[in-house]
């Protein structure tokens, strides 16, 4: 028999499917929430409990949830939980898998992505209404704990508010990204679990609240733009990024080599704390300017492969000018303003990594000519 396991202030409960959710036992309470607050919570559990749905891909694992908002119903979860993934599986505890979906949306300005959900889906849930939000509120947090494939039930309170963030209690970990805040007020979804700050160690944070770990979700109950896009696009453009990126890195470990006729010095380090460039090339080997380089350096230290110093600096120039043509040239094809919201900046960066890698590789080749 299949079960449902919930996690309930540190009690693991097995739960039957034929279990109703009026029947599940509320969450305890580790922030001291009031026997009226309790009782609220206890509600929420029972009816959107069967909205949440755990996330499973090929490489990563977390949490989202079923609501109704602008007339569709959508499945919300933090956009780092899909981005990266080829695969996706999404399913309700009791092992239902949602299948048929619509179109795909990115917040412009946070972590958090929808997908329209085309199956018939019976959710109760709602998104909170702007400003519903307020400090020292109950909460509730649902999620794939950890990714263990189970849903927890955490209560709590909300901390503190931003603008687009909220700080809240409940002790949500890795795997409940992506996981419903509901108001334990309303039971309406008030925000996404995004991300954890680790505890501060200065002595300023000493005996404070930042010496503990910090949780933090994206506001649901707030004014939200969203870029509609293929959901394709979406989850290539953290391979895309990785790529891009490990073309700069190879052109800033050639700016740092030393060529000699007795070969190149590779446990040089790109910066001060950064890898060795033997570590750099071995992990790129499967690019041809480095397999290239590679034998080049083994011809040198091996003697096989003779020639004056001006001739060496002659071929290594060659060899960078090589280099530079086939590692930048997808440069032109990553655009900053093509990508969603949440991998924006990351893209800005990437470019300006670029540039700078180019531009010194551009100096060292001119300054061996």
């Amino acid at each position: 028999m299949l079960h449902r396991s919930v996690l309930l202030g540190g009690w693991l409960l097995l739960i039957s499917p034929s279990l109703k959710s009026e029947e599940l036992p509320p969450p305890t309470s580790p922030s001291g929430l009031s026997e009226a607050d309790q009782e609220k919570i206890k509600k929420v559990v029972q009816e959107h409990f069967n909205s949440v749905v755990l996330v499973e891909g090929d490489q990563s694992a977390g949490s989202g949830f079923v609501a109704h908002a602008d007339g569709k119903t959508w499945v919300y979860t933090a956009a780092h939980v899909f981005c990266g993934n080829k695969k996706l599986s999404l399913a309700t505890a009791d092992g239902r898998k949602l299948k048929k979906f619509g179109s795909f949306q990115a917040s412009r300005d946070a972590d958090l992505v929808r997908i329209e959900l085309l199956d018939e889906f019976d959710s109760k849930v709602e998104i909170g209404d702007p400003g519903v939000a307020q400090v020292q509120d109950p909460l509730l947090a649902v999620g794939n704990s950890g990714g263990a494939g189970v849903l927890t039930v955490l209560s709590g309170q909300i901390l503190s508010l931003g603008p687009a963030q909220m700080e809240v209690s409940a002790g949500v970990i890795q795997g409940n990204s992506g996981g419903p805040i509901f108001s334990g007020e309303s039971g309406e979804a008030i925000g996404v679990v995004t991300h954890l700050v680790a505890a501060r160690e200065d002595l300023w944070a000493k005996d404070t609240d930042f010496s503990e770990v910090r949780r933090f979700a994206t506001r649901l109950d707030r004014a939200i733009e969203w870029d509609e896009m293929p959901i394709g696009r979406f989850l290539s453009e953290k391979s895309r990024l990785d790529e891009f990126n490990r073309n700069t890195q190879v052109l800033f470990a050639l700016s740092a080599l030393d060529p000699g006729q007795a070969g190149l010095r590779l446990n040089t380090r790109v910066s001060e704390e950064g890898p060795t460039l033997l570590s750099i090339l071995s992990e790129n080997e499967d690019k041809r300017v480095v397999s290239e380089l590679i034998e080049m350096n083994r011809s040198l230290g091996e003697r096989s492969l003779r020639t004056s110093e001006s001739d060496l600096k002659k071929r290594f120039s060659r060899f960078y000018s090589t280099a530079l043509r086939d590692l930048n040239k997808d440069r032109k094809d990553l655009q900053p303003e093509g990508f969603s919201g949440y991998n924006r900046a990351s893209a800005r960066n990437a470019l300006e990594w670029r540039d700078d890698a180019v531009q010194r590789l551009e100096r060292v080749s001119s300054a061996i000519r």
